[in-house]
């Protein structure tokens, strides 16, 4: 009879532990105690298996980068007959499915082993090369790899997996900059292929996004420096199912983007989420609580997701190809019955929520981009035009997470008016210690070049200009407090002159574009309110006249759009303050009501006097180079981070 008693079992011997035959075999490569040179049958053996990525992620990571150097002919080996598999011909692939299944393990295991070798922080692009492919057969080995990666991704079976090899090879240690290796994508040009692709009926979704990301990393690579041919083709591609594909794919983006948010913090949800939860709690103890503000503020900071980073491909076609615009436009227009929205709307609202939240570095970065891309869309006449037309109001979702939040509508509004909402929004949840002036200048160029249409155009906005108002003064107020911090800033003088040229343009010509009589009330208000705070930017103003006049500059990029125009805004407060002083004696009111300063101004306004001002509805158009070369470089690096992790956690957890 067998025994089932413990002393039995615990005596039991240990049965070894299974490995896998490619842990086995890839453990010894990496001791190097294998002649992998010896047979090709070796590696034939080796790549039919199954590739399991996380053994390769934790063989390289163990190392140190002395002793991935010593084995490098095995590298070196192992590159060279992945190689061999991926360049193989249709002919050889459709005679041997066993081949098939070599190429697609080659490509997955170059892929895991080039992204963790660069994670390596003391190997040096150099001697990841030497690695690789030794230094002196790596110009032609390289180059071979990039041109059998063209062929690949055309094939629907290796698409995939080629893109990911792709971007795993472009971003290097996600400095695509600094990356040599992208130098075999300039003379393999890709672009047309990537395009291509684009327009065919069975890519995924994911695939889609793929091309676009690498699209962006390559036609970035040193693009200031030296011709870049993807930048060339994006700037003058028409293929109109090709940028359709694009457009659409940043809609639902966009969507994508925003609903995170909303799953986190259901923002329009709140007030009856708030109330569920008090009536679960007072007939339940072991309700949950609802999480407070700071712990939602602590999720949400991990957004957006990394998908975010494709915004750098969507701004090198807003900002350059006149044919994106025009399909642009034309697919908001066939669109903008969809329920879910268009382009435009969808951009819009997911702006709202990351402004928003904008609580870190990685967020400014993006909240800068897509102030930038905003900025340039209001400067296409395309763009604009169509917002203007009839029957193109839209009932777009504006965040509502965070206090003060704006007024709350339901119906359709013209789109100016979103626009509006979404540089508001900016404006006030951005106000900090250390104030981002670029980010600023932009949220007030927006709103600048939407008044300068409104008045060219004469529309008449129906709009809640009682919330614009002390929002400017608002940061007008805070400007003024930490101006001794700040005045010496790089974007200063630009960022002061277009905050006044937006007060100027509303006092001068806000007839053609306010709703009412009571928007222009509420302005003047407002700067009277804040007269004091005009002065003292008044005297600074006058004072950096000065210097310049002795041949000083200071931290001045470039020429102010303006020249800081005060004088308009000091007439109103010269004329209504001692109006309304005069006022209060003669009533003995110290401190007048809103009410009572508003009939002030009503009484006084018919002997208001202002000065002809040129120019107000003029600007300079937004220009990348040389004023953003240093922010875009920022934002490929952190794009490039972005969408490389999820690969990276891909890779490693597989």
């Amino acid at each position: 009879m067998f025994s089932t008693s413990g002393n039995y079992l615990n005596n039991a011997v240990k049965r070894p532990e299974f490995k896998e035959k490619f842990v086995e075999i890839s453990e010894e490569l990496f001791k190097g105690t294998i002649d992998s040179s010896k047979s090709n049958l070796f590696w034939d053996n080796y790549l039919i298996l199954p590739v399991n990525v996380k053994c390769i992620t934790q063989l390289i990571q163990s190392k140190s980068e002395e002793d991935l150097l010593d084995i490098r002919q095995n590298f070196k080996e192992l590159f060279v007959a992945c190689l061999d598999k991926l360049d193989l011909s249709e002919k050889d692939l459709l005679s041997s499915q066993s081949e098939k299944t070599r190429q697609l393990n080659s490509i997955a295991l170059l892929t895991v082993i080039i992204r963790n070798l660069y994670s390596k922080k003391r190997l040096t692009h150099f001697n990841i090369i030497s690695i690789l492919t030794g230094l002196d057969e790596a110009d032609t080995l390289f180059h071979r790899l990039v041109g059998v990666i063209q062929k690949l991704i055309q094939n629907p079976t290796t698409l995939s997996s080629a893109l990911q090899l792709a971007l795993v090879l472009s971003a290097g240690r996600d400095n695509v900059n600094q990356n040599g290796l992208n130098g075999y994508f300039m003379t393999n040009d890709m672009s047309i292929v990537l395009f291509n692709i684009l327009v065919k009926e069975n890519v995924s979704e994911n695939d889609r996004r793929d091309i676009i990301m690498l699209l962006g990393m390559l036609s970035n690579y040193n693009k200031y420096e030296s011709k870049n041919p993807y930048l060339s083709y994006i700037k003058k591609v028409k293929q109109k199912n090709a940028l359709g594909d694009i457009i659409r794919m940043y809609t639902s983006l966009f969507i994508s983007l925003r609903s995170r948010y909303i799953e986190i913090n259901d923002d329009e949800e709140a007030l009856s989420k708030t109330f569920v939860t008090y009536m679960s709690r007072w007939f339940s103890s072991s309700a949950p609580s609802a999480p407070s503000e700071d712990e939602n503020a602590q999720i949400l900071s991990s957004l957006p997701s990394a998908q975010v980073a494709l915004m750098l491909s969507l701004f090198d076609l807003v900002n350059t190809n006149q044919h994106f615009i025009n399909m642009l436009v034309t697919i908001i227009d066939e669109e903008k019955n969809k329920v879910e929205g268009t382009f435009l709307t969808s951009l819009l609202s997911f702006a709202s929520y990351l402004f928003e939240n904008n609580r870190s570095e990685r967020t400014n970065i993006y909240s800068r981009l897509l102030l930038t891309i905003i900025l340039r869309l209001t400067e296409e006449n395309a763009v604009m035009n169509y917002m203007a037309k009839e029957g193109t109001a839209a009932n777009v979702r504006l965040c509502r997470q965070r206090s003060p939040t704006l007024p709350l509508f339901k119906s359709e509004r013209s789109l100016f008016c979103v626009i509006l909402d979404d540089m508001l929004l900016f404006v006030r949840h951005n106000i900090r210690k250390k104030l981002d002036l670029s980010s600023y200048k932009l949220a007030l160029s927006v709103i600048h070049r939407i008044l300068c249409f409104l008045n060219k155009h004469k529309i008449r906005l129906e709009y809640h200009w009682i919330e614009l108002w002390p929002t400017l003064t608002s940061t007008l107020h805070f400007t003024a407090l930490r101006l001794d911090d700040i005045k010496y800033r790089e974007d200063f003088n630009m960022y002061i002159s277009v905050l006044i040229s937006v007060f100027n343009i509303c006092v001068t010509h806000g007839e053609s574009f306010l709703k009412d009589t009571k928007s222009y009330d509420s302005l003047y208000y407002e700067i009277i309110r804040a007269s004091e705070d005009f002065s003292k930017l008044s005297e600074h103003d006058d004072c950096s006249k000065q210097t310049r006049t002795n041949g000083v500059v200071r931290n001045e990029r470039t020429q102010s759009i303006m020249l800081n125009e005060f004088q308009n805004i000091k007439l109103i407060c010269n004329h209504f303050k001692p109006a309304l002083d005069e006022w209060q004696v003669a009533k003995n009111i110290k401190f007048p009501t809103p009410e009572q300063v508003m009939f002030v101004i009503n009484e006084n306004y018919a002997t208001l006097e202002l000065l002809p001002l040129d120019k107000l509805d003029s600007y300079i158009s937004f220009n990348e180079i040389p004023t953003e070369m240093g922010f875009f470089r920022q934002v490929l690096r952190v794009a490039v981070i972005d969408y490389l992790e999820y690969y990276t956690l891909s890779i490693s957890s597989t």
